[in-house]
């Protein structure tokens, strides 16, 4: 079985950032947490626990020690709390995000009124839904955009790992509703380029393979790509999840990876295609 593979593989600078500055906080002593997954990977947050860095599952739960944002951003009312209650605040968010959430200011400052795509209860919205409240509207589909009342100036932005092609789409249909639509492109680079590659592989391949967090959004996109295109595809976190008889009559595979997926697992489900591979093969070298 021959592999093709996206050449943008393992963690993005803003995630790899993210658990820089975290396990940096750890050896510094003291508790450190965060307030839910520092990145939407569940092997790194669990390998981050073991060097000390524990996961919060409400504000409460925040006391002492060391307070590290996550990679999506906190509200202003969190970092309020946590520095009432003296703890010292690490601030991992993103740049690509902190960048997007000032260009949406910026655009409520001028009077536009504001639909951000994104998923609805992800923290970099929860966040952007603090800061600008009820003038902006958060959608994740064509149809949701279709329902929401417009005024005659509208603004449109995006959570940083969304599908450009659902931007594409709801663009379009917007701006035969409003007289002036004002576009900012805050899909982030490192995003944009994983989906741009895994629109070319789908195009050489035969089934797809996904690496990366389940609750990882810009990884399940590249899912997505992968079965719009009607590809047999199958995300999966770990090598140990992959079945021999997923590949079975497929001669080229794709293998792509989500931005907080680390290069270790990379490498294990590598090695898990090969030992497959030459189990399938009497002439295995």
């Amino acid at each position: 079985m021959k592999i093709v593979m996206a050449k943008h593989m393992g963690f993005c600078g803003g995630v790899r950032r993210a658990v820089d500055m975290a396990e940096q906080a750890a050896r510094s002593g003291g508790p450190v947490h965060t307030l839910g997954p520092l990145i939407h990977n569940p092997q790194v947050v669990e390998r981050l626990q073991q060097t000390g860095v524990n996961v919060a599952a409400q504000p409460t739960e925040l006391d002492a020690g060391t307070f590290v944002v996550s990679a999506y951003g906190v509200e202003h009312a969190v970092l309020d709390e946590v520095r009432a209650r003296g703890m010292a605040v690490v601030d991992a968010t993103c740049p690509v995000v902190l960048r997007a959430h000032a260009m949406a200011e910026k655009l409520a400052s001028e009077g536009y009124q504001i639909i951000c795509l994104g998923d609805h209860g992800h923290p970099e919205m929860i966040t952007l839904k603090e800061m600008l409240g009820d003038r902006v509207t958060i959608v994740h589909t064509r149809e949701e955009a279709a329902k929401v009342k417009v005024a005659q100036r509208l603004g449109v932005v995006t959570q940083t790992t969304q599908s450009m092609e659902n931007l594409r789409l709801i663009v379009g249909d917007l701006a035969l509703r409003v007289k002036e639509l004002k576009v900012l492109n805050t899909l982030c680079p490192a995003i944009t380029v994983r989906q741009d590659e895994t629109n070319a592989i789908v195009e050489q391949v035969d089934a797809l393979l996904v690496i990366g967090g389940l609750g990882s959004s810009n990884t399940t996109r590249l899912a997505e790509i992968g079965r719009a295109r009607g590809l047999p595809t199958y995300h999966v976190e770990t090598a140990g999840e992959i079945a021999p008889e997923w590949f079975h009559g497929v001669e080229t595979l794709g293998v792509v990876s989500g931005a907080s997926t680390p290069e270790w697992i990379i490498q294990d489900v590598m090695h898990r295609l090969d030992a497959i591979g030459n189990a399938g093969s009497p002439h295995a070298h």
